[in-house]
């Protein structure tokens, strides 16, 4: 019996992907919706851009520190558990931003949430690899990161229609609580593996379980201890990439909707615009995970939406000059490419890496380049500050996304032809996995 052809509730794209989804949309809102807030906030509270910038940098901070440990923990006991714990504590604390009065406040906040949401994704790709085969993963994996660019759709034009009415202070209590309710379903939806799903046919989940397992025998083993994978080649290149990658991403989406603010636009229409690049990011993640699904080829869907990217920006950068119409049209460009990256870049390390530490690797991918979140919004304000505009770090993020795409070059992978033979054979053949080195 085949997938699709299963009730919704059997249906493990509908109900893994499907709940993983609704919870990463509430993660990244409750991470992001702080920048609808700037502008009053900045008005509130006295905040420069700079010192808005240092406490968006904070969350970060927080946001590596439980990367490794908890991929580790996802790899070992529980991706389920540990995401509902991470659930419950993040949407707690981001109900208590609403209560913010200084700066150090902020600072605490931001740090605090992002430790609470640290190890999210890692777990959440740890849990896609237990259930879907190679030849699927691309697609899976941008199935649950589109809430990645759903998310913006939906948060900032409900943020700016509820601070139209209301204050900032209401807007972060509200976008609080779906995640508190999401808890329930998260725990009676999701199990950890198909040999746990009570609610899988029997017949579905022999023929995944056997499929999962002859793949897993083709990945080799690592010598020595699991901390051995956080120095081997493809991830040290793979960290580098996604540093430089998030570092344009962060400030980007932090301080897009003043981008947009600063071109003269209504907070109303700043919602609508600045949702725009987000809706054109969902179409390129299916366009480039489909395409990168049927020729079993990663790297380089990655690094040429990555370098599209960058160009984007530079345009930008001349745009912003002529309205926010026109701002808008590159950046939507520019995000559009950005986000069609993640489905072909998630699957790499999870395919090079034993199920056992793939969640180390991708903890310390995630991580570690999420250390760009310190340095991308921060620079956007600064920058802010000190020149009146957002040309200058446009141009640099840019220059970072084109310097990303250099580092992943490198990578090494076999010929489409051999990749092609895991998804032919599947669990019944003598599968020949993609190599990185």
């Amino acid at each position: 019996m085949q997938s699709e052809r299963l009730p919704i509730t059997q249906n493990r794209w509908w109900r893994i992907l499907g709940v993983s989804f609704v919870m990463y949309v509430l993660s990244y809102i409750d991470r992001t919706n702080l920048a609808m807030a700037i502008p009053a906030m900045r008005a509130d509270l006295h905040m420069s851009a700079t010192t808005i910038g240092e406490a968006t940098s904070m969350f970060f901070w927080g946001y590596i520190i439980l990367q490794i440990p908890a991929g580790r923990l996802a790899g070992v006991w529980s991706a389920k558990k540990v995401i509902l714990i991470q659930l419950m504590l993040w949407a707690a604390i981001s109900l208590t931003t609403a209560f913010v009065d200084t700066p150090t406040h902020l600072w605490w906040n931001r740090f605090a949430l992002g430790l609470a949401e640290g190890g999210v994704l890692t777990c959440t790709i740890v849990l896609i690899r237990q259930w879907f085969t190679r030849a699927e993963r691309a697609r899976a994996n941008t199935v649950f990161l589109l809430s990645l660019a759903i998310a913006p759709v939906i948060a900032n034009p409900f943020s700016g229609l509820v601070l139209h009415f209301a204050d900032w202070r209401m807007m972060f209590m509200i976008e609080a609580l779906p995640g508190l309710l999401w808890g329930l379903v998260w725990w009676w939806a999701i199990a950890d593996r198909p040999s746990q799903a009570a609610w899988l046919p029997a017949a579905e989940r022999d023929r995944l379980e056997a499929e999962l397992v002859a793949e897993a025998a083709n990945v080799p083993p690592r010598d020595g201890h699991w901390v051995a994978v956080l120095w081997s080649a493809p991830v040290v290149m793979l960290v580098l990439y996604n540093f430089g990658a998030l570092t344009a991403e962060w400030g980007i989406n932090f301080w897009l909707p003043s981008v947009v603010k600063d071109t003269g636009a209504t907070i109303i229409t700043v919602g609508i615009l600045s949702a725009l690049p987000y809706a054109a990011g969902a179409i390129m993640m299916v366009l480039v995970a489909r395409s990168s699904d049927r020729l079993q080829e990663r790297k380089y869907h990655m690094i040429l939406a990555t370098c599209g990217s960058g160009l984007f920006l530079f345009c930008a950068q001349f745009a912003t000059d002529f309205g926010p119409y026109a701002a808008v049209l590159f950046l939507t460009l520019s995000v559009g490419s950005f986000l069609g990256r993640f489905g072909p870049f998630w699957t790499l390390p999870a395919e090079v890496l034993p199920p056992t530490v793939a969640g180390v690797g991708i903890g310390l991918i995630n991580g570690a380049g999420n250390l760009g979140g310190t340095v991308g919004p921060w620079f956007f304000g600064f920058i802010r500050d000190h020149t009146g505009s957002f040309n200058a770090a446009l141009t640099a993020a840019g220059i970072a996304l084109i310097l990303a795409s250099l580092i992943a070059l490198p990578i090494r992978t076999l010929p489409r032809e051999a990749s092609t033979t895991v998804g032919a054979q599947g669990g019944n053949g003598t599968p020949t996995r993609e190599r990185t080195a």
